[in-house]
Protein backbone atom coordinates (compact mmCIF):
# COMPACT_ATOMS: atom_id res chain seq x y z
CA UNK A 1 0.00 0.00 0.00
CA UNK A 2 1.44 3.35 -1.05
CA UNK A 3 1.18 6.35 1.24
CA UNK A 4 -0.13 9.46 -0.47
CA UNK A 5 0.43 12.86 1.09
CA UNK A 6 -2.61 14.47 2.61
CA UNK A 7 -3.59 17.95 1.45
CA UNK A 8 -1.95 19.40 4.57
CA UNK A 9 1.38 17.67 3.92
CA UNK A 10 3.53 19.06 1.13
CA UNK A 11 4.86 16.70 -1.49
CA UNK A 12 8.45 15.59 -0.88
CA UNK A 13 9.32 16.89 -4.34
CA UNK A 14 7.89 20.36 -3.72
CA UNK A 15 11.12 21.89 -2.34
CA UNK A 16 12.96 20.45 -5.34
CA UNK A 17 10.47 22.04 -7.74
CA UNK A 18 10.92 25.40 -6.04
CA UNK A 19 14.72 25.19 -6.18
CA UNK A 20 14.85 23.90 -9.75
CA UNK A 21 13.43 27.15 -11.12
CA UNK A 22 16.28 29.09 -9.58
CA UNK A 23 18.89 26.51 -10.55
CA UNK A 24 17.73 26.48 -14.16
CA UNK A 25 17.82 30.30 -14.33
CA UNK A 26 21.38 30.33 -12.97
CA UNK A 27 22.34 27.54 -15.40
CA UNK A 28 20.96 29.58 -18.33
CA UNK A 29 22.84 32.65 -17.10
CA UNK A 30 26.01 30.53 -17.02
CA UNK A 31 25.34 29.38 -20.58
CA UNK A 32 24.99 32.98 -21.67
CA UNK A 33 28.07 34.19 -19.79
CA UNK A 34 30.25 31.34 -21.04
CA UNK A 35 28.94 31.91 -24.56
CA UNK A 36 29.82 35.60 -24.33
CA UNK A 37 33.33 34.83 -23.06
CA UNK A 38 33.74 32.26 -25.84
CA UNK A 39 32.73 34.81 -28.48
CA UNK A 40 35.21 37.34 -27.04
CA UNK A 41 37.95 34.68 -27.17
CA UNK A 42 36.95 33.85 -30.76
CA UNK A 43 37.14 37.52 -31.78
CA UNK A 44 40.45 38.09 -29.98
CA UNK A 45 42.24 34.97 -31.24
CA UNK A 46 42.48 32.86 -34.36
CA UNK A 47 40.53 29.97 -32.80
CA UNK A 48 37.42 28.60 -34.43
CA UNK A 49 34.13 29.62 -32.84
CA UNK A 50 33.26 26.02 -31.89
CA UNK A 51 36.63 25.59 -30.16
CA UNK A 52 36.46 28.93 -28.33
CA UNK A 53 32.94 28.19 -27.07
CA UNK A 54 33.67 24.54 -26.32
CA UNK A 55 36.79 25.16 -24.28
CA UNK A 56 35.08 27.96 -22.38
CA UNK A 57 32.21 25.63 -21.43
CA UNK A 58 34.68 22.91 -20.45
CA UNK A 59 36.58 25.36 -18.24
CA UNK A 60 33.38 26.55 -16.55
CA UNK A 61 32.23 22.97 -16.03
CA UNK A 62 35.56 21.98 -14.51
CA UNK A 63 35.44 24.96 -12.17
CA UNK A 64 31.93 24.04 -11.03
CA UNK A 65 32.96 20.41 -10.51
CA UNK A 66 35.83 21.51 -8.29
CA UNK A 67 33.82 24.04 -6.29
CA UNK A 68 30.77 21.80 -5.88
CA UNK A 69 32.90 18.81 -4.92
CA UNK A 70 34.84 20.80 -2.33
CA UNK A 71 31.69 22.29 -0.78
CA UNK A 72 29.64 19.09 -0.87
CA UNK A 73 32.39 16.79 0.30
CA UNK A 74 33.39 18.90 3.28
CA UNK A 75 36.84 19.59 1.86
CA UNK A 76 36.52 23.32 2.46
CA UNK A 77 36.01 22.59 6.17
CA UNK A 78 38.95 20.19 6.10
CA UNK A 79 41.28 22.77 4.57
CA UNK A 80 40.33 25.55 6.98
CA UNK A 81 40.32 23.11 9.90
CA UNK A 82 43.82 21.92 9.04
CA UNK A 83 45.11 25.50 8.95
CA UNK A 84 43.42 26.26 12.30
CA UNK A 85 44.89 23.12 13.84
CA UNK A 86 48.32 24.11 12.55
CA UNK A 87 48.08 27.71 13.78
CA UNK A 88 46.61 26.99 17.18
CA UNK A 89 42.89 27.47 16.53
CA UNK A 90 42.23 30.79 18.25
CA UNK A 91 38.71 32.15 17.98
CA UNK A 92 38.81 35.50 16.20
CA UNK A 93 35.14 36.46 16.29
CA UNK A 94 33.80 39.53 18.08
CA UNK A 95 31.48 37.50 20.32
CA UNK A 96 34.47 36.51 22.46
CA UNK A 97 34.54 39.90 24.15
CA UNK A 98 31.86 38.91 26.65
CA UNK A 99 33.08 40.52 29.84
CA UNK A 100 35.22 43.49 30.76
CA UNK A 101 36.94 41.31 33.36
CA UNK A 102 38.37 39.16 30.57
CA UNK A 103 39.73 42.28 28.89
CA UNK A 104 41.42 43.38 32.12
CA UNK A 105 43.01 39.97 32.64
CA UNK A 106 44.22 39.85 29.02
CA UNK A 107 41.99 36.91 28.09
CA UNK A 108 40.58 38.60 25.01
CA UNK A 109 40.27 35.48 22.92
CA UNK A 110 39.09 32.16 24.19
CA UNK A 111 40.64 28.90 23.11
CA UNK A 112 38.58 26.50 21.10
CA UNK A 113 39.21 22.99 19.97
CA UNK A 114 41.45 23.35 16.90
CA UNK A 115 40.28 19.98 15.59
CA UNK A 116 36.53 20.78 15.76
CA UNK A 117 36.26 22.18 12.25
CA UNK A 118 38.47 19.39 10.95
CA UNK A 119 36.13 16.78 12.48
CA UNK A 120 33.11 18.65 11.10
CA UNK A 121 34.67 18.44 7.63
CA UNK A 122 34.94 14.68 7.92
CA UNK A 123 31.16 14.40 8.32
CA UNK A 124 29.64 17.04 6.02
CA UNK A 125 25.95 17.77 6.07
CA UNK A 126 23.79 17.36 2.98
CA UNK A 127 24.33 20.26 0.61
CA UNK A 128 21.86 20.25 -2.30
CA UNK A 129 23.36 23.40 -3.84
CA UNK A 130 26.78 21.72 -4.08
CA UNK A 131 25.16 18.65 -5.63
CA UNK A 132 23.52 20.75 -8.33
CA UNK A 133 26.79 22.62 -8.91
CA UNK A 134 28.43 19.30 -9.72
CA UNK A 135 25.52 18.30 -12.00
CA UNK A 136 25.78 21.67 -13.80
CA UNK A 137 29.53 21.12 -14.12
CA UNK A 138 28.95 17.80 -15.86
CA UNK A 139 26.39 19.43 -18.17
CA UNK A 140 28.72 22.31 -19.07
CA UNK A 141 31.57 19.88 -19.78
CA UNK A 142 29.19 17.84 -21.95
CA UNK A 143 28.14 20.94 -23.90
CA UNK A 144 31.79 21.92 -24.34
CA UNK A 145 32.84 18.47 -25.54
CA UNK A 146 29.91 18.39 -27.95
CA UNK A 147 30.88 21.80 -29.34
CA UNK A 148 34.55 20.96 -29.78
CA UNK A 149 34.15 17.45 -31.15
CA UNK A 150 30.85 17.39 -33.03
CA UNK A 151 30.98 20.84 -34.60
CA UNK A 152 34.69 20.55 -35.43
CA UNK A 153 33.99 17.43 -37.51
CA UNK A 154 31.42 19.28 -39.64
Amino acid sequence: MEATPTPLEPSPLEPLRERMRGYSVVFAMGLGAAGLVGVVIWLATSARLSDALGYTFIALGTLLLLIGGARGGGYSNLGIGAVEALMGGRNRSQDDYVADAELRRGEVMKKRDPMARLRRGLRPQANPAAFWQVIAGFLYVGVGVALTLLLAAG
